[in-house]
């Protein structure tokens, strides 16, 4: 093994006079950069940022770090060693850290190389008290003769699940039963490892043991059993007047055949509802088809629309698109306020003409779908913004369905979060079962720019951080924890319910801010802390945001 990954052979004046590797990989990775540098004259020293005059030391190279020596060569030049730093051994000395069961090595003279933390939990060794190269009977008082370890590297072969009683070096009484390994290099020993368990892990282990293998069960029976094969109006949560006001309407219109477009922001579950309307509709039997608009490249969309002809461009295969795909069935048009112009006048002639071309084809293919299309903001001012044609708005609009925000139906928040625990539940060993009444009047306060779907995603964060049964706000995700933290005490408005906890002691200016810092940390959230848009919306210049909230020391 070499002592660096490569040297540079120095001139005089630092310039690389010769590189030479001592590593396959590192010369894989650099060669062609290091030959560039002797090309135009680099100095490494410079390009490294070696501290001026140091011989040895540590640098960091992009996001690795590099160990280096200098040592002097003939004719005045200077040999520059670079080594990087290999991380392995802490890596695997932390993994073993995780470990339930003590972990124990030995060289082969039993003196320590290695103790995880559980094994020094249990021998009850201080962090800081370093094992390594300490002979066994000097840690601990026991018998050579019946010590699990001694026995394995005397024998050579493996002591399995031996009570070993001793006391260690601080008199502390302890037993634990322990299986021990030799470790062989070919046929010559090198050393041993071994696993010791004390009752007290035993009995965390059974427990957590049991607990996997019912939520392993779990998993079974809910895959075994569960088919999904897409969206109805049962899968949309929550009994809010506004919720269910755009649900009975979108029951009502789905046999009847027209175009319809939702209308909600992102997260507010337009697929579920394009879903549900085609499941319930007379098309049914038929494929729906969906695409996001917002998602695809300009240059792509034509072609996954309608098709291609084999030769109309480079690479180019004959291949039906969605509009042949979903023939007989539903399109769903996905944000279609994302697209294009150009684009919505082609799906315009399409969806007047009853016909289409695939992209360099020459004949005329007839069609018979249903279109349900979205937008993720208000499709009036999209055609004031010259973002949806007019034409096509009107087109697609035959019936429009407008989703509310989350924070227009909270009243729905525990059923929301209730559904999506219980439909998770079968992905992990614990579930919450609880939450606290901080996480209740966290989820209240906050204005959910991503709606549901936002929700959710905080749910399933909370439950891959934790084993508790508890969801508790330091589960959360940092910005919404900060949001907590940054929250103003709320202000009962004048004529509340309880005027006489209205703060009449301060002044009118300290009310009016109050309010305003409110106001600005609701709209900016809205807004998903989009400057522009929520200065725009407030009616406010952009400068003028930025002063308030600087005033009010909002964090963004």
């Amino acid at each position: 093994m070499e002592f660096y990954d490569f040297y540079f052979l120095l001139e005089k004046d630092g310039m690389i006079d010769q590189v030479v590797w001592g590593n396959p990989q590192a010369r894989e990775m650099y060669q062609l950069l290091f030959s560039d540098w002797a090309l135009r004259r680099h100095k490494p020293a410079k390009a490294f940022s070696l501290p001026d005059g140091a011989h040895t030391g540590e640098f960091v190279w992009g996001k690795d770090h590099f160990f280096f020596e200098k040592l002097p060569a003939e004719n005045d030049k200077t040999y520059l060693l670079i080594k990087k730093r290999n991380d392995w051994e802490w890596l695997m000395t932390q993994a073993m850290n995780y470990i339930l069961q003590g972990i124990q090595i030995y060289d082969k003279n039993a003196c320590a190389v290695f103790f995880n933390k559980s094994s020094r939990q249990i021998s009850q060794i201080p962090d800081d008290l370093a094992v390594g190269g300490r002979h066994l009977l000097d840690m601990y008082e026991l018998s050579e003769d019946i010590s699990t370890v001694m026995t394995c590297l005397r024998t050579q072969s493996p002591v399995i699940n031996r009570v070993d009683h001793f006391t260690s070096s601080n008199s502390v009484s302890i037993a634990t039963a322990n299986t021990a390994y030799p470790i062989l290099r070919g046929k010559e020993l090198v050393g041993a490892v071994v696993f010791e368990q004390s009752s007290s892990i035993v009995n965390a282990d059974a427990q957590r043991i049991e607990e996997i293998d019912r939520a392993l069960k779990q998993y079974a029976q809910h895959t075994q059993t569960v088919r999904f094969t897409g969206y109805r109006f049962e899968h949309i949560i929550g009994h809010g007047p506004k919720l269910q006001e755009a649900v009975e309407l979108a029951r009502r219109v789905a046999p009847r055949g027209s175009s319809i477009l939702l209308v909600g922001e992102t997260g507010t579950g337009k697929e579920v509802f394009a879903q549900s309307i085609h499941r319930a509709s007379n098309r049914r039997d038929k494929k729906f088809v969906a695409l996001n608009c917002a998602a695809i490249p300009e240059t792509l969309i034509e072609s996954l629309l309608f098709g291609s002809q084999k030769g109309a461009f480079t690479g180019s295969e004959s291949k039906p698109g969605y509009f042949e795909e979903a023939e007989g069935g539903t399109l769903f048009l996905d944000e279609l306020n994302s697209m294009s112009l150009s684009m919505q006048s082609k799906i315009l002639r399409a969806i007047q003409e009853n016909t289409f071309r695939r992209v360099g084809g020459q004949k005329d293919i007839q069609m018979d779908v249903r279109i349900i299309s979205s937008c993720n903001e208000d499709p009036f001012q999209a055609v004031v913004k010259n973002e949806l044609r007019k034409d096509l708005f009107y087109r697609l609009s035959t019936v429009m369905i407008e989703l509310p925000s989350l924070r227009e139906h909270l009243e729905d928040l525990d059923e929301l979060i209730a559904y999506r625990l219980n439909t998770t539940s079968f992905q992990f060993v614990h579930t919450f079962s609880q939450i606290t009444p901080e996480v209740r009047q966290l989820f209240s306060a906050y204005a959910w720019p991503g709606n549901v779907r936002e929700l959710f995603h905080v749910l399933d964060y909370a439950q891959n951080v934790t084993d508790d049964d508890v969801l508790k706000v330091e589960y959360l995700p940092s910005y919404l924890r900060k949001q907590q933290e940054t929250q103003p005490e709320l202000v009962e408005p004048i004529g509340g319910s309880d005027a006489a906890t209205f703060p009449w002691e301060e002044n009118l200016q300290s009310i009016m801010d109050t309010y305003e810092s409110k106001v600005l940390r609701e709209a900016l959230a809205h807004y998903g802390y989009n400057i522009s848009k929520t200065a725009d919306a407030l009616g406010l210049r952009r400068q003028s945001l930025q002063y308030r909230i600087n005033k009010y020391g909002i964090i963004i």
